[in-house]
């Protein structure tokens, strides 16, 4: 009816048994064809079809059914990518273990024909071996055939089964029925077939493994957010499943816990650690009314967290969702593709037989030989050997290269890409910095000696767990500068630490804690902070004694980077979710002059989107689960 609103819904299905470009054409056809299907998008590595459908025209097991007509299996309908890529994975899992056995057995059998002559084999013997290659090891091959005949279509199995076949009947015939044969055509092509398969097979399971282990990536990025959550009612803490926690529930995220949920803090202060999201290694400080975020760390207080969001709104899931879009997006090229694919077969099997028929015809003796030959040479050609087996060595071999240098790739085709970029977005901490605080230096007090500095930073921050008293721990080490004993302590979340050493009150936290204890701090305090540094001052019996310098470190060969890919002319910027000050002091260090300071990784990846809106070919650099929609995007 006109002006009826559509009730659109969405789900996703799982299709294991997928594997090449003309599935993703063939499928997303047949989903598009569906009445009341508004959008369908296949995802070939994570052997996924995402379905937007109007209710009142279609229902889930019409997308279903339509997919198995197909003769695919669809083990579920999800409403999530979670629960649609956990049946694919574990159909990856299967699937790559019968390769494996299929590929030994074909491997083995393969040698053997292969060692006709050495080993002195009779035809006979050859057969033998090659046979069970041929209905066993090819079986998944020719059972993709039958399935391509049923629904009137062809893909890549078609190819492979019909030129083993072509070299296995030639090759059966020319052995038992030798004297049928001109003189010249007597010799089998078993070898030919037996060793197709087994190349094939082999790029099959190389690939099984690829888009199993981004499968797992996935996978493990979801297991990060914890399953349960302390609800507090009435003044009671009870364990409840994340799933049954609804906005304005009251929860409570103890020290070292994960928060569940995303909210704001209602009551206590403390430190998290948000490196999940933002990437930066330094703790962030929250109390009443700061926002938190699920699956970060609480690190030293405990907090009364409002729920505000839930679900695929949380800034975790929001991530995931980002990178799953990015992946599931075609590029131009793709898109051609997959229109062409679906021609692409009956083409090449065309042009197979095109090619026996001229070397039946008109070519020299002996012609059915030759015919055959050349039949089963365009076939195996055109069959995926090339994109099914030496595509994934290249990347496997390649990537793992690549990252013994450091160097992580998205894909291959980042690879092509490379060569042509303008710009290059950094992240900060763990990629242009080392990722984690260390000390610069010591400022002591006039009449104070530097290891009179560290021994008071150390004594009182011997018991915290603030990275940065780590990093003092470190330098104590280091300079062998031991702590003395202490009497009591207690820990001021966001602020700093008291600590009694004998007659020594000893304080060591921010300059703005200190000041409201009425410490007095030299201007070079202020001007330090302002720099970027972050600086932890410390006080005994409320007089200035010094201050202790902490920043993450740049890498080595960080400067070096940026100077030569500004050499190169192309445009360097940074992208950080540290605070401004950091991220500028270290964009100065290195030589960068575009900053953007204090993003969340939505921003990052608009950042990326606008460059490429510019009509910039953009790479991101980064090393965080923060950085993966810009990553992604890129």
């Amino acid at each position: 009816m006109p002006g009826t609103k559509e009730r659109l819904t969405r789900v996703v299905l799982p299709v294991p048994g997928m594997h090449c470009a003309s599935c993703v054409a063939r499928i997303e056809g047949a989903l598009r064809a569906v009445s009341g299907v508004r959008s369908a998008s296949v995802h070939l590595p994570s052997k996924t079809a995402a379905v937007e459908y109007d209710a009142a025209q279609a229902t889930a097991e019409t997308v279903r059914k339509a997919v198995e007509a197909l003769g695919y299996k669809v083990p579920a309908v999800s409403s999530t990518f979670e629960e649609a890529e956990a049946y694919a994975l574990e159909g990856e899992r299967s699937e790559r273990v019968r390769i494996a056995g299929r590929l030994l057995t074909g491997a083995v059998l393969w040698v053997g024909i292969m060692l006709e002559g050495p080993l002195g084999l009779s035809p006979y013997t050859v057969w033998l071996l090659a046979t069970p290659v041929q209905f066993w090891c090819a079986r998944h091959f020719h059972e993709g055939l039958v399935e391509s005949l049923r629904r009137r279509s062809a893909d890549m199995n078609t190819l492979v089964s019909l030129s083993t076949w072509a070299a296995y009947l030639f090759s059966t015939w020319a052995v038992f029925f030798p004297e049928t044969l001109p003189t010249g055509s007597r010799e089998h092509m078993l070898e030919a077939g037996a060793g197709l398969v087994v190349m094939v097979s082999l790029g099959r399971w190389l690939e099984a493994g690829l888009r199993q282990r981004a499968g797992e990536a996935i996978q493990r990025m979801l297991r990060r957010a914890p399953r349960t959550v302390r609800v507090l009612r009435d003044g009671v803490e009870t364990v409840v499943p994340l799933a049954e926690v609804g906005k304005g529930a009251r929860i409570v995220v103890r020290p070292g816990e994960q928060v569940g949920l995303d909210g704001t803090v209602e009551d206590g202060a403390s430190t998290v650690d948000e490196s999940l999201l933002t990437g930066e290694s330094m703790p962030v400080e929250k109390g009443a009314g700061s926002r938190v975020f699920g699956g970060t760390i609480n690190k030293t207080g405990a907090l009364v967290v409002v729920v505000t969001q839930l679900g695929s709104d949380m800034a975790l899931a929001r991530i995931i969702e980002a990178v799953r879009r990015s992946q599931a997006s075609k590029a131009p090229v793709q898109r051609l593709v997959d229109r062409i694919s679906s021609y692409f077969v009956p083409l090449v099997i065309a042009f197979a037989a095109a090619s026996a028929l001229a070397w039946a015809t008109r070519g020299p003796e002996p012609r059915l030989s030759r015919a055959l030959t050349a039949f089963v040479s365009v076939l195996a050609v055109a069959c995926p050997c090339a994109l099914g087996l030496a595509t994934p060595i290249a990347v496997v071999l390649g990537t793992g290269r690549a990252a013994e240098s450091g160097i992580h790739l998205r894909n291959a085709e980042s690879l092509e890409k490379a060569g042509r970029l303008d710009a290059v977005v950094f992240d900060k901490t763990g990629t242009l910095t080392e990722g984690r605080p260390e000390v610069l230096g010591l400022l002591p007090a006039a009449g104070v000696e530097e290891a009179a500095l560290l021994r008071l930073a150390v004594t009182a921050e011997q018991r915290s767990e603030h990275p940065f008293a780590e990093a003092v721990r470190r330098l104590a080490r280091a300079r062998r500068v031991a702590a003395e004993a202490v009497q009591s302590f207690e820990a001021f979340p966001g602020r700093g630490v008291v600590a009694a050493a004998g007659s020594e009150k000893i304080l060591c936290g921010s300059p703005a804690w200190l000041a409201q204890h009425g410490v007095g701090l030299p201007d070079v305090v202020r001007e330090k902070a302002g720099a970027g540094a972050s600086v932890l001052v410390v006080a005994v019996n409320a007089a200035y004694q010094g201050a202790v310098l902490l920043a993450d470190k740049l890498r080595p060969n960080a400067l070096e980077a940026v100077f030569r890919l500004k050499q190169m002319g192309l445009d360097v910027i940074l992208a950080s979710g540290d605070r401004s000050a950091a991220a500028h002091a270290v964009a100065e260090a290195v030589g960068i002059h575009e900053v953007y300071a204090e993003v969340l990784p939505e921003d990052k990846l608009r950042i990326v989107r606008r460059l490429q809106e510019r009509g910039k070919r953009v790479a991101m650099v980064g090393e965080g689960f923060n950085d993966a929609p810009a990553l992604s995007q890129a």
